[in-house]
């Protein structure tokens, strides 16, 4: 017997809530119980992938093939909104991807100025609508119902659409918004932006990414002929506010005293000077910072202003080549692929517990102050002919103890630790693989080495061999200095191989794995490894 589908419709709905929205849609045809079930679930999450091909792009406007699929996808939405209105239920959630109405949106924006209508009318809590970037004259323009929509406590929007000048003429009932998001959007007015975040009192979260403000240079012109880039922000009296995501945006300026998380990245166009004013954000605690260019002094100048800054994140930027990062709370920093030549990093942070490191650039990191749980991962990408300055790079991580007669980094209370290493190279040579190796390993223990799965890297015999070389099986094959009987890796209990979730723990094994591996595709943009996980 069915015991569950005579559970309250409210149990119902959470279960449908918790399942993928293909799977929650497949148990309509479970019963006449699931399927009234389904029909009042007030939850739409509809992507018109699911309706319409990739080929289907192709198609013109007025082909019956387009015209019979993209009919079925309006008559589903139409007929689960029109239930719940019906019904007089609450809507509370819809989701509505047009990814693939691209081209042909005028097609169907009547039907969407409706379908927002009715959620609007409703009560909905959460509205995001997604489509592909406009062009022309071919962006959606968002209805005005939106100014009435009291009970919204999210609104996503993202690509495609134009927000119209008429919204600044009206006062925006956004009284329970507490996420707001705004990506890759058409303003008609550069005041609109600022219009809907300023009637927003309770906003928590705030997206605004690569949007963009009409500029017709004459009458008739279709919006988004001629646009600009949005250029400056600025955001007052937004006292809830906890985490915000600014991208593209030139000047910005945050007066949030709560604001907690902020990733900001700078404009492409790296000639130009950012400002980012955050002086009232000093309860911040993670930063990450994109494609900022000459921020050492301004940098330096505000980890001052932010005390409680736990976690730091510094991607493509211009900075000297001598940086320093201090922090008394900071927990986690992150520095990778800036794009000069960094030199030294001298941290001064003693309640660190990770440092990542990506890039080609190989600098000193020296920590003044540090924690004992300190970890330093390193991922750093080179050649064959580079691999002298792997050892370089490691023994440039400050303070650690060597031993020179024992060839192995002892870890203290105070040095960070190598807990992983992912190498980046090229070489089909076997003579090339024991000084790989040598230097890889020599003056370093990590807890784990990854080799990259390259299509130009042979790396079935390169595998073989390290992996016999760590189990003691080829040590005839090492030279004087490799034979002595003091070398770390000789003594290791428990040598691990793991590729695409499987781990493997013999020779044997080993092998039939790298025989077993796929021919790699030339232009391949997946990067898998082969990791060794290393115990002593």
């Amino acid at each position: 017997m069915d015991r569950i589908s005579g559970l309250p419709k409210s149990i119902l709905h959470d279960i449908l809530e918790r399942l993928p929205d293909k799977d929650a849609a497949k148990t309509c045809v479970l019963s006449k119980s699931w399927r009234e079930t389904w029909f009042s679930f007030p939850i739409l999450s509809v992507c018109s992938k699911s309706f319409l091909s990739f080929h289907d792009l192709a198609l013109s406007p007025k082909h019956p093939l387009w015209l019979g699929k993209l009919d079925i996808f309006i008559k589903y939405v139409n007929k689960r909104l029109m239930r719940l209105r019906d019904q007089h239920l609450t809507i509370k959630e819809v989701k509505l991807d047009l990814t693939y109405i691209i081209g042909h949106r005028n097609q169907v924006a009547h039907h969407i100025d409706r379908w927002i209508q009715i959620a609007i009318e409703s009560g909905v809590e959460v509205l995001e609508l997604c489509f592909t970037g406009g062009y022309m004259g071919n962006w959606y323009n968002f209805p005005l119902c939106l100014t009435k929509a009291k009970s919204l406590t999210k609104l996503v929007l993202s690509g495609g659409i134009r927000l119209d000048p008429a919204f600044l003429n009206h006062s925006l009932e956004f009284f329970s918004m507490k996420t707001l998001s705004l990506s890759h959007i058409l303003f008609g007015d550069e005041g609109v932006m600022e219009h809907f975040i300023s009637h927003c009192p309770l906003m928590e979260h705030l997206t605004l990414d690569f949007c963009n403000v009409d500029n017709p240079q004459s009458i008739g012109d279709p919006p988004g002929s001629r646009t600009y880039r949005v250029q400056s922000l600025s955001l007052h009296g937004l006292q809830k506010l906890k985490g915000a995501n600014v991208e593209g945006i030139l000047e910005v300026y945050i007066g949030a005293p709560n604001l907690q998380k902020l990733c900001y990245r700078a404009p492409a166009e790296r000639d130009e000077s950012f400002k980012l004013n955050l002086d009232s954000c000093t309860n911040l605690k993670c930063l990450s910072l994109l494609y900022l260019s000459s921020a050492d002094e301004w940098l330096h100048e505000l980890l001052y202003k932010i005390p409680y800054l736990e976690s730091l994140m510094l991607h493509n930027c211009s900075l000297s080549e001598r940086i320093k990062i201090s922090g008394p709370q900071l927990k986690f920093f992150e520095l990778s692929n800036c794009y000069n030549n960094v030199e030294e990093v001298n941290i001064d942070a003693p309640n660190l517990l990770s440092c990542n490191y990506m890039g080609d650039d190989k600098p000193v990191i020296s920590f003044q102050r540090i924690s004992d749980q300190l970890e330093v991962n390193a991922y750093i990408d080179m050649n064959r002919w580079h691999l002298y300055e792997l050892r370089e790079f490691f023994k440039n991580i400050k303070p650690q103890k060597i031993t020179e007669s024992l060839p192995i980094l002892h870890v203290s209370s105070c040095p960070p630790s190598i807990k992983s290493v992912q190498l980046h190279f090229v070489t089909d040579k076997e003579a090339h693989y024991l000084p790989l190796m040598s230097w890889s390993l020599w003056n370093c223990f990590p807890e784990s080495i990854s080799f990259s799965l390259l299509p130009s890297f042979k790396m079935r015999a390169f595998i073989l061999y390290f992996y016999e070389m760590l189990m003691g099986c080829n040590k005839c094959k090492c030279d004087g200095r490799l034979m002595h009987p003091k070398i770390w890796w000789h003594g290791l209990k428990v040598v691990k191989v793991t590729h695409s979730g499987r781990t493997y723990e013999n020779v044997e094994d080993v092998k039939a794995m790298l025989n077993a591996l796929p021919k790699p595709e030339p232009e391949s943009d997946v990067e898998e490894f082969i990791t060794f996980a290393l115990e002593l």
